[in-house]
């Protein structure tokens, strides 16, 4: 059976793993620790005691590099053990698409008010000024106001294209090109687990106002 579980309350998320399994082996991969020959084996693995282990695997939907075929997604919905697919995020599209092989739950971590109150807007002033000083202490009050780094690197990311598109006084177009191919790679990079979205986008803001 496919359990897909989308969003980053990990409390909650455990304590549903918890409740649907109730006891057994429990075993966590992430989806770099894993391949699809592997996943597979695990719907029909029993252990000595005759009992299937659960499975945790970790962004393995939105892995580039795996895609399972119907038949196979038929083969682990079918399943008797337990695949728990933990999404940080999956697409609308892909959403509907894997909702006929398997239950899907949203665990979302509750929005701290302080994120609704701050002004994305003005780190993409301070940005398109080249003020160094004033983005990266903007950046900081919203992270630490938990605005997501994602919706940050996509006004960054609207207002470079903007400033591409109308001119700038205070870049050019070939430094006003490079910024918006590392905010592309950032955003990739960090979807699959490769670096850390929040301190990317910070070293990416510094390197980008450095004086000339």
């Amino acid at each position: 059976m496919i359990h897909i579980l989308l969003g980053e309350d990990s409390k909650n998320i455990n304590s549903y793993i918890k409740e649907v399994i109730k006891e057994g082996d429990l075993l966590r991969f992430p989806s770099e620790n894993i391949n699809k020959e592997l996943i597979m084996s695990y719907s029909k693995n029993i252990n000595l005691f005759n009992e299937l282990p659960s499975i945790i695997i970790e962004n393995i939907l939105s892995d580039e590099e795996i895609i399972f075929s119907d038949e196979e997604l038929d083969s682990l919905k079918d399943s008797k053990t337990n695949f728990f697919l933990k999404e940080d995020k999956l697409l609308a599209l892909s959403q509907k698409k894997y909702k006929k092989y398997g239950h899907i739950k949203i665990f979302e971590t509750k929005k701290n008010n302080n994120a609704l109150k701050f002004n994305i807007f003005s780190i993409t002033d301070a940005f398109s000024n080249r003020d160094k000083a004033t983005t990266w202490i903007l950046y900081r009050n919203g992270i630490n106001s938990f605005l997501d780094p994602e919706a940050i690197s996509g006004v960054l990311f609207w207002k470079i294209k903007t400033m591409i598109l109308n001119g700038s006084k205070s870049f050019s177009k070939e430094e006003l090109r490079h910024q918006s191919s590392q905010i592309i790679s950032i955003y990739h990079k960090a979807h699959r687990g490769e670096l850390d979205f929040s301190i990317a986008l910070e070293q990416f803001i510094l390197s980008s106002l450095s004086s000339r």
